[in-house]
């Protein structure tokens, strides 16, 4: 499956979090993303995996914008253990 990211914005109240994040992930490729505390992993993957929206940008799987997809298409396609389950 290719994921693709395109200026993927979040913000909480006037903070921005996440600041134009752009990301291609190809069929087959493995992607780490590391960085300190606070710099906007977790907001990230959870955009990418529909928990949060993010604020501008957008996010497509194999093509299609996941403005487009329901959340069962989406749930198909990805499948998230996080650290924190609650």
């Amino acid at each position: 499956m290719e994921i693709l990211a395109e200026a993927v914005k979040y913000f909480i109240g006037k903070k921005e979090i996440l600041k134009g994040i752009d990301l291609r992930l190809k069929p087959k490729e493995f992607l780490g993303i590391i960085g300190p505390n606070g710099s906007g992993k977790s907001t990230f993957l959870k955009c990418v995996y529909r928990v949060q929206k993010p604020s501008e940008g957008r996010i497509f799987f194999n093509g299609q914008s996941l403005d487009e997809l329901s959340y069962r298409q989406s749930a198909l396609m990805l499948a998230v253990v996080a650290q924190h389950n609650y």
